[in-house]
């Protein structure tokens, strides 16, 4: 079942050298879906390509980086996503963002690695996001 995903952008970076304290920048990100793995984080899962490879990267919101995430939204979306956020029933969920919306920026460093129900990875925590000026 493996087969069907991505190899880890966190874990390629891990391997490459990167420091988890490194701060990685990234910009013009996406938002079309959410999931929340936990009570206290949402995620952000992407692909991105390095050196003609396609990788599987994954962006963790915690605290107050969820609602600078959340600042992208107009107000109404905002109020739909909170309240996904506020039902504890949704943890391990995803919600479709539409329309999706755009990080202007995002600044993160790399989390522990974690194994997950088919695979190891090592989520990207996010330290600042940016909404478009």
């Amino acid at each position: 079942m493996t087969a069907r995903f991505l190899p880890d952008y966190g874990l390629y970076l891990l391997n490459k050298g990167v420091r988890p304290e490194t701060r990685l920048v990234f910009f013009d990100l996406p938002v079309e879906h959410l999931t929340r793995p936990d009570l206290r984080t949402v995620s952000l899962t992407l692909s991105t390509e390095d050196g003609g490879q396609d990788y599987a990267i994954s962006f963790d919101f915690v605290g107050p980086r969820v609602e600078e995430l959340l600042a992208i939204f107009p107000e109404a979306q905002q109020a739909s996503i909170w309240r996904w956020l506020e039902d504890r029933y949704t943890v391990g969920e995803h919600l479709a963002i539409a329309p999706p919306a755009t990080v202007f920026s995002l600044e993160a460093t790399l989390g522990a690695v974690r194994q997950g129900l088919y695979e190891r990875f090592a989520p990207l925590i996010v330290r600042r996001v940016t909404a478009r000026p």
